[in-house]
């Protein structure tokens, strides 16, 4: 029941309020409703089922809450109705990493990004690029270098020049034009056309073309029948050096 109002009326003794029996009852029940009531039981709540609570306890009559502080770039400002919580907009600090030295970044400093030799950075619509102009592939390379062995993988090297080394290993097939320099060892199929430096089975060739070659001079034959000349004029094979003809022939022996 809600606390009921003695009308007084507007002025004394005007028979607009209320009488005296009716004033007295209002009264009463004036006092009932009051001791009727728990004191006790009134409190407050927090509502939600996250975050921080503010309504602490009750002292009493006196309801404890708790307060509202300002962290790191957050601000309060509170007038009669209510209270204003602000954040900084920007990041207050900033650390960057790299392989070699660091730097931290606060609200007033900036980072310049620089390229290198052949390397260019620029910034659009928000977008670093970094972008690399130089060498990037054998073809461009005007001097290109290996700092490990080159595994082919099986594939051919088409239209190589001329090889210098200090050794080949393994069979070389096709044709090889130009100066070949170094020791072959394995199988050299092909034709090869120009200076050969090396060992040829452990024998140095070039000594066959020196003061120790074998100059058999000029043979000039003489025919003296009909026999000795068809024998000149016609072509004999006589087989190969691994696989020769079986047949003897003599030509006596050579004149100088």
């Amino acid at each position: 029941m809600a606390v009921q109002l003695i009308n007084i009326g507007n002025v004394a003794n005007d028979g607009t309020g209320d009488d005296l029996r009716e004033a007295m009852i209002k009264i009463n029940n004036n006092f009932e409703e009051l001791d009727l009531r728990d004191d006790e039981a009134t409190s407050a709540s927090n509502l939600g089922d996250v975050g921080e609570g503010l309504f602490l306890r009750r002292n009493v009559y006196d309801l404890e809450f708790k307060k509202i502080s300002a962290g790191a770039n957050v601000t309060l400002t509170a007038d009669d109705d209510k209270i204003v919580i602000a954040s900084d907009s920007g990041v207050s600090d900033l650390t960057i990493n790299c392989d070699i030295g660091s730097v931290v970044l606060d609200d007033s400093a900036s980072l310049q990004i620089s390229g290198g030799t052949d390397i260019s950075t620029f910034l659009e619509n928000g977008v670093l690029t970094i972008s690399y102009a130089g060498v990037t592939d054998l073809v461009s390379d005007t001097t290109p270098q290996l700092s490990a062995d080159l595994d082919a993988q099986t594939n051919n090297l088409l239209n190589v020049g001329t090889i210098s080394t200090s050794g080949v290993t393994g069979p070389l097939t096709g044709n090889v034009t130009g100066d070949v320099t170094g020791d072959v060892t394995g199988n050299l199929t092909g034709n090869v056309t120009g200076d050969v430096t090396g060992l040829v089975h452990g024998i140095d060739i070039r000594t066959i073309a020196g003061d120790d070659q074998a100059d058999f001079g000029a043979i000039n034959p003489v025919i003296e029948n009909l026999f000795q000349y068809v024998i000149l004029n016609t072509d004999i094979d006589w087989g190969s050096f691994t696989a020769p003809n079986t047949a003897s022939f003599d030509l006596g022996s050579f004149a100088t």
